[in-house]
């Protein structure tokens, strides 16, 4: 079986590394594609898919914003199981001040570079304390894409999706800051875990997926 990993806004896959599954579970990590101006989500995801090799069973893992990637993704392309952690299926899941910001454009006023360097607030936010937490943040923050980042956060507050797909699996922190739990339940619920959970629950998240996994 083929994994295939989408990441959070503009960030490396090194929220993954922690991950591990046994041997013969195949993990792939799609690298994000620089967008095209003006390019929507859904002409994105088409080009994202096209990276897939469908001729093999395989599943689809997102996390963050790759979960609502993920799920325009899977308007082209077949999983097996459709995977999201800490992240959202459809726009009544977001916040009202993301959807509010989309509305009045605020995102535009802010420049993406602000995300590169962690801070007090970022650390908070993602739910991380350890050293090794904030360390890793920092590095994932450092790697990412501005142009990227700024696409990203514009389709996030602007994302029109009213409906989620029956053959997903939600795993999320009761802790989360960055996507609180909003008209959804989740199927595996992380007692105090934090947006970062993938990371620092990530012998649980590995547990849980390897749980899913078997269930085919």
């Amino acid at each position: 079986m083929t994994i295939y990993f989408l990441s959070g806004l503009g960030a490396n896959y090194s929220a993954f590394k922690y991950l591990s599954f046994p041997p013969a579970v195949q993990t792939v990590f799609i690298d994000w594609l620089t967008p095209q101006k003006n390019e929507p989500i859904k002409n994105y995801a088409k080009r994202i898919a096209e990276k897939i090799n469908t001729a093999e069973p395989f599943i689809l893992v997102g996390l963050s914003f790759g979960g609502m990637l993920a799920m325009e993704v899977i308007e082209f392309v077949q999983p097996q199981k459709t995977i999201l952690i800490s992240s959202a299926a459809r726009r009544q899941e977001l916040p009202a001040y993301y959807r509010l910001a989309g509305t009045l454009r605020i995102n535009k006023l802010f420049p993406a570079a602000v995300i590169k360097k962690g801070n007090r607030l970022i650390n908070w936010l993602m739910g991380v304390s350890a050293i090794k937490d904030k360390h890793l943040v920092a590095e994932i923050l450092a790697a990412s894409n501005p142009k990227f980042s700024k696409w990203a956060i514009n389709e996030i507050v602007n994302w029109q999706r009213k409906t989620a797909s029956e053959n997903i699996v939600r795993i999320h922190g009761d802790g989360d800051r960055v996507l609180p739990i909003i008209n959804f339940k989740p199927q595996h619920l992380v007692k105090n875990g934090g947006h970062f959970m993938v990371a620092n629950r990530a012998e649980e998240i590995s547990a849980i997926i390897e749980q899913e996994l078997r269930k085919i």
